[in-house]
């Protein structure tokens, strides 16, 4: 139990205007007064090292104790990756030029750091390119990176200087991505979430998730506007309704029509079997996020994190059986 200590923690780093928001959507969806749902709330920080968001992502107003008790709250997400992730490795995932050298083999696609190239160098990479994307070294949920048009620039050398003032570090070609990925929202590369656990010779697979773009957005994030689901191991198949940073709920996707609960996906086993390799990689870094598109040739590695996170795994209409991953870890790592 975090105890007080952590009460305290939460309310000095409370974010007021965002906790209003929560406890407005938990009226909404349970119809609990906000004073009931603040002092629930700060009951399951200290209890369960629940976070706020936690809170209303995971469901906790529509559960009891024992359902809640099996959460990976944020606090234990915390403690989940000092045990597996040795400090001082983070930036073979965080820093993208070095994640995209570390892990060349598994990326399906060319890419430039384009800090380090001359105009000559930028040119021969786009040469045969309609677009490309350009990307921070560093960021997270899509934040920051650009798709731009060959076209608009001829000149390497004011390309180079534009990249150099936005902090776009990083040029990728674009992928193209398996027919039965593409139908779910074309615009962009929609990515599995399979997040590895690596203890001793073992690679674990803890959940499968999927991210899928929405409307013009080349972004596959929640963050950026896009859905996630939750995908089913051994079939391969999406297995719940979508989900937004909203809150909202999705039962067939809002541009394409595609019902999402049954649609099976392309070559989850093979992407499985590709993420459990790129687990071998990094032996420091035990606990990994990888974001695995899927081509016609098979899965390639969009990028990978060590810190996955709660808010993609246990989200409430994901998991109507209201049952969270802490007694998956609490096996694997012999946490009592």
């Amino acid at each position: 139990m975090p105890g007080i200590k952590y009460i305290t923690r939460v309310l000095r780093g409370v974010r007021f205007e965002k906790l209003n928001y929560v406890m407005g959507v938990v009226k909404q969806k349970s119809g609990h007064s906000k004073a009931r749902t603040f002092c629930d709330i700060l009951w399951c920080a200290a209890r369960y090292g629940a976070g706020y968001y936690d809170y209303v992502m995971f469901g906790f107003y529509d559960m009891n104790g024992k359902q809640r008790d099996t959460y990976l709250t944020r606090v234990r997400n915390k403690k989940v990756c000092e045990l597996m992730n040795q400090p001082g490795y983070g930036d073979e995932f965080d820093d993208k030029l070095r994640f995209n050298v570390r892990f060349a083999d598994f990326l399906g696609r060319r890419t430039l750091n384009a800090a380090a190239a001359t105009p000559d160098e930028l040119s021969a990479f786009l040469q045969g390119l309609d677009c490309f994307f350009a990307k921070p070294s560093r960021g997270t949920c899509g934040n920051g990176i650009e798709k731009l048009r060959t076209a608009d620039w001829p000149d390497a050398e004011k390309l180079l200087a534009y990249l150099k003032e936005k902090g776009l570090d990083v040029l990728e070609e674009p992928l193209a991505q398996h027919p039965d990925m593409a139908k779910l929202h074309p615009q962009s590369v929609n990515t599995m979430r399979i997040v590895t656990d690596r203890v001793g010779d073992t690679v674990h697979i803890a959940y499968i998730v999927l991210k899928i773009g929405r409307g013009d957005g080349f972004c596959d994030n929640s963050g950026q506007g896009g859905v996630i689901c939750r995908v089913d191991e051994k079939t391969g198949k999406i297995c719940s309704v979508a989900t937004d940073d909203y809150f909202n709920v999705y039962e067939t996707h809002p541009d394409t029509g595609i019902r999402f609960e049954g649609y099976q996906l392309p070559m989850v086993q093979e992407a499985v079997a590709f993420a459990r390799k790129a687990a071998l990689v990094v032996p420091q870094i035990c606990h990994v996020g990888w974001d695995v598109a899927v081509t016609p040739d098979g899965p390639v590695l969009i990028e990978g994190n060590d810190y996955p996170g709660t808010d993609l795994c246990q989200l409430a209409p994901h998991y109507p059986e209201k049952q969270g991953l802490w007694p998956y870890y609490k096996e694997i790592l012999n946490i009592k």
